[in-house]
């Protein structure tokens, strides 16, 4: 059975447009590097982004990262990449990087890829005077990755999935294809004739995510066809939330918590008297600010950081990932680190 054909090329394009408006991600005179792969998403993001460059007025130069992970087929796309940036008249910058080995004990091979591609496109996007990088994520892979954290279990800020705009310092990073499915991107590459590779590795079903994109969605998509779009539309309302969420964990640790010589404490009833969901961020914040790692945090270490707020006696502790204690004194906790005896 034939695919039903999608937007058209004008319409495609409009949706990317209305995209780059409605989450402000681009300005006149923006220098922007585009990580380009060579596959589909890639390739098709740069294509637009071309298209809209005089409306945009901007500068765009290409990026692209080889992670040593298939040999000569990894080689063959970024020369495909490279070939394409010289025909378009665009400048190219190249890495290659082998993330088999150096540092990461403990990361998956996705992690440690994607910390050294970001990594790279950083120092290149720094080095050519580009204030922005461009990433080819899709409406796909928002639904993918929401999916995959709510199966491995996630806080608030987890199922808040991809952000279209990320902050890091004077770096914006954006993602013009975030509101728009895989669907329409081979559409749009097959009515304007641009070619593009395909990674074989985006096919083993071994990997969490290529299972969730081929075996998964798939099968829940018989219930609810739009499900990306509804997943995608869960993500932004959580992100709004989250967003209203964090302005007030701000004003209230500012307010309560206070600076010890290597702690912080809060009055308890500062903390008792805050709705639910900002006191899981209220402590989240603090356990941080006293060194702690919150990603180590599950749901049961809250549990207990509620009981012990409500209900723990004086000069008890609790202690967390991190070698963090809290301890409790007459009306206020502390929070810093555990002292370890010597020789322990």
């Amino acid at each position: 059975m034939t695919r039903k054909r999608g937007l058209t090329a004008s319409a495609f394009r409009k949706r990317v447009k209305d995209t780059i408006k409605h989450y402000d991600m681009l300005h006149e005179g923006d220098r922007v590097l585009a990580a380009v792969s060579g596959g589909a998403d890639s390739v098709c993001m740069l294509k637009v982004l071309l298209d809209l460059r005089a409306w945009l007025e901007t500068e765009i130069i290409v990026a692209n990262v080889d992670h040593c992970l298939r040999g000569k087929e990894s080689e063959a796309d970024s020369m495909f990449v490279k070939k394409m940036s010289k025909r378009l008249g665009l400048k190219f910058v190249h890495k290659k990087v082998n993330v088999r080995s150096g540092s990461g004990k403990g990361k998956s091979i996705e992690e440690r890829s994607r910390e050294r591609r970001y990594e790279f496109l950083k120092v290149s996007a720094r080095r050519n005077g580009c204030n922005v990088i461009a990433t080819g994520h899709t409406m796909d892979d928002q639904a993918e990755t929401v999916l995959m954290r709510i199966v491995h279990g996630s806080s608030l800020a987890g199922v808040s999935g991809i952000y279209p705009v990320r902050h890091e310092g004077s770096l914006r990073i954006v993602r013009p294809l975030i509101r728009v499915g895989r669907g329409d991107i081979l559409d749009f590459l097959q009515r304007t004739e641009l070619k593009h590779v395909e990674d074989s590795s985006n096919l083993d079903v071994k990997f969490l995510r290529n299972s969730v994109r081929h075996e998964i969605l798939p099968f829940l998509e018989k219930y609810n066809p739009k499900l990306k779009r509804t997943l995608a539309n869960f993500s932004d309302t959580i992100r709004e939330d989250l967003a209203f969420i964090n302005r007030a964990k701000e004003k209230a640790v500012k307010r309560y918590a206070e600076r010890e010589t290597s702690a912080l404490a809060v009055r308890i009833r500062d903390i008792i008297l805050q709705p639910a969901a900002l006191k899981k961020e209220i402590f989240k914040e603090l356990f941080r600010k006293a060194g702690g790692n919150v990603k180590k945090l599950t749901y049961r270490h809250w549990m207990d950081m509620d009981y012990f707020l409500r209900a723990a006696e004086k000069s008890k502790s609790l202690d967390f990932p991190g070698d963090i204690r809290v301890t409790r004194r007459r009306d206020e906790i502390v929070f810093g680190k555990r002292k370890r005896r010597k020789g322990a």
